[in-house]
């Protein structure tokens, strides 16, 4: 059994101003990308990354009347566990700035993350009807995981649809649309979202295991060890990626004894998967 992360939980904000650390910023829209217990993968740095972040201010907000600045570090100090200070720092904003409708995405969001989807859903709703909204891409998104949520798979779909039309371009988009074309077998469909997903931030593991997975589903097996293998050299704790590539190489290019150095590895790692890894250790031997 190969790890598939198959849905991306609620994306939101991006930075308001051109960052300075894309890679960085990426890593916080994937923090702010899910629900807390969403994630099916074992790789999350995410965490540090926000935190070190947050210490780029010293502790301290900026000034209200820097907006930009502010609305910056709003959207990371929403990524964080800093519940009680987010909700009262981004009413403080929007008490500052009532018409900023980007400040009441956050506030949506924020409502998601605390398991108060109905106040979520009346403010994306409003949102939605805006057609100056800057971040139509976010908002597509989350509506198409609550539509998820809801059992309504072709509302869902319609979402993710716009919101990989949309801007600002986000990779949690395509990863969902990517990963709606795996649970169909419309591998090379999934292949192109998921390569979308890859290009805007390849350090998401979630676009990648997507893609290495629709590249099984097309027989491409040295293609997506390659995949794995390339991302696996910049993450070595990237165990769901880890794992994935041991299957390939043991199973698909009969290179049994390096697949089973690395699935020993994931095994030591404290990998999620580990007992079925143990049972397949014993199968190649």
């Amino acid at each position: 059994m190969r790890v598939t992360h198959l849905f991306l939980m609620l994306t939101v904000i991006g930075c308001a101003t051109a960052p300075k650390d894309p890679v960085d910023t990426a890593s916080v829209f994937r923090r702010l990308a899910w629900i807390e217990g969403s994630i099916e993968t074992d790789y999350q740095p995410n965490e540090e990354i926000v935190e070190r972040r947050l210490a780029a201010w010293n502790g301290k907000a900026p000034s209200l009347d820097d907006r930009e600045e502010y609305l910056k570090y709003l959207s990371i100090v929403s990524a964080s566990n800093q519940r009680k200070v987010a909700e009262l720092q981004i009413r403080e904003y929007l008490n500052r700035y009532p018409k900023d409708t980007r400040g009441v995405f956050l506030l949506g969001v924020f409502y998601l993350r605390t398991k108060k989807p109905e106040l979520a859903r009346f403010l994306f709703a409003k949102l939605e009807k805006d057609s100056d909204f800057q971040w139509k891409s976010l908002l597509f998104n989350n509506l198409g995981m609550m539509s998820l949520e809801d059992g309504n798979r072709d509302q869902a779909i319609g979402y993710f649809e716009k919101a990989v039309s949309a801007s600002p371009p986000i990779a949690a988009a395509h990863t969902n649309m990517g990963s709606i074309y795996l649970q169909s077998r419309s591998y090379e469909k999934a292949e192109g979202q998921f390569r979308r997903a890859v290009e805007i931030d390849d350090q998401f593991e979630d676009a990648v295991l997507g893609l290495g997975s629709a590249l099984e589903g097309l027989g491409k097996f040295k293609e997506a060890h390659e995949v794995y293998a390339s991302f696996i050299d910049d993450h070595p704790r990237a165990l769901s990626t880890l794992y994935n590539d041991s299957l390939i190489l043991g199973d698909r290019l009969n290179q049994k004894q390096e697949a089973a150095a690395r699935l020993t590895q994931y095994i030591r790692a404290g990998g999620k998967e580990s007992a079925r890894a143990q049972k397949i250790l014993e199968r190649w031997r």
